[in-house]
């Protein structure tokens, strides 16, 4: 597929609008603050804290590590794909069928790896957002 005028020029156009409602949302938004009393007052928890290690580890921050975890191991994934495709075109020897297989392994591998990083921006957005809204540490779920 040829890339023409109008593909370019709508590129720009949704570029541009993203960033202008990106800038549009973070200097207007206010954050909904959460009551950090109704945490501390949950019946039983500084007890199963006890018994646990006086581990108050938030439910966000465990399924933030999770994600992110299965993330690095789907980018390592799609790294992988694309060595492996690297070197079935490397080795085509001049094979057409060989080589069109290969550019297109390569071209999925990275479409992957797109939607992949695409993922973790979007995971990693939220759970700031998360954090930042309940008043906690924004790095706090790495």
């Amino acid at each position: 597929m040829a890339i023409t005028k109008k593909h370019v020029v709508s590129f720009i156009f949704l570029a541009i609008f993203s960033l202008i409602q990106l800038v549009a949302i973070s200097a207007w938004a206010q954050p909904a603050l959460a009551d950090e009393a109704l945490f501390n007052s949950q019946e039983g928890i500084n007890e199963i804290g006890q018994v646990y290690g006086n581990n108050k580890t938030d439910l966000r921050v465990i399924v933030g590590k999770i994600i992110l975890v299965v993330l690095g191991f789907l980018a390592a994934i799609f790294l992988a794909l694309t060595i492996y495709a690297g070197f079935r075109y490397m080795t085509a020897a001049g094979n057409q069928d060989q080589t069109k297989k290969a550019v297109a392994q390569i071209r999925d591998a990275v479409i992957g790896l797109v939607i992949v990083l695409a993922a973790w921006a979007i995971t990693t957005f939220i759970l700031n957002a998360l954090n930042w809204t309940t008043g906690g540490n924004p790095s706090a779920w790495y």
